[in-house]
């Protein structure tokens, strides 16, 4: 695997961490039930983010910060907008990885970067048991936290933490097999919002590169 193509794959990891994990409300420190139903019921969200990238000793590499719009099934826009402009856009079928600084754009199928990603809960209708270990750690600084940990050995990532508090997702840890962590903070959360499909179509710009399907 090429160095872009690693890339890219590591940032999706991140991405497909965060969409398949937005909930409504509150979970009980013995109770898993709202973060399933999620998994079954949400149908769309948006918000802003603010994310920071982490090495194997701690020390921050990267704060980034954008919005994301979703809406089920498999279909997303994921925008950062600063350091650099990147963008990601999913219709359910295929996926456009846009890069505004290098005037390129990566595009798959789908069901090519569902594998070894927490994107399956996202796409099917399988239980959150079946791709996860699923462990409640508690209450923390007013946010409740779930681990989950995949149950595939082809996952690019070992472990998720998800934080819950009073008004839905608050934050998340992804750990992955590189010894890197991202930490990604929520504002503005909006579950359940009408977004017309039209968000989700990406025509590509006149005059950059098209690499992929």
């Amino acid at each position: 695997m090429n160095l872009h193509a690693r890339q890219s794959r590591h940032l999706l990891v991140h991405i497909f961490a965060v969409l398949t994990l937005c909930v409504s409300s509150v979970a009980t420190a013995n109770d898993t039930s709202r973060l399933q139903a999620f998994v079954k019921d949400t149908r769309s969200f948006v918000a802003g983010f603010e994310q920071t990238l982490y090495d194997a000793d701690s020390s921050p590499l990267q704060v980034s910060t954008g919005t994301i719009q979703l809406k089920r099934p498999g279909r997303f826009v994921w925008q950062y907008d600063t350091p650099n402009k990147q963008r990601l856009v999913s219709d359910g079928e295929k996926l456009w990885l846009f890069d505004e600084d290098l005037e390129q754009v990566t595009v798959n199928a789908l069901e090519d970067k569902v594998g070894g990603t927490p994107l399956v809960i996202l796409m099917g209708t399988r239980p959150l048991e079946e791709e996860f270990t699923v462990k409640v750690l508690g209450p923390a600084e007013g946010i409740e936290w779930f681990e989950l940990i995949p149950k595939t050995e082809s996952a690019d990532f070992e472990a998720l933490f998800v934080g819950l508090d009073a008004m839905g997702l608050a934050a998340m840890e992804l750990r992955d097999n590189f010894g890197q962590a991202t930490q990604i903070v929520f504002s503005n959360m909006k579950p359940d919002v009408a977004i017309d499909d039209s968000v989700f179509v990406f025509t590509v710009p006149d005059g950059v590169d098209v690499i992929g399907q």
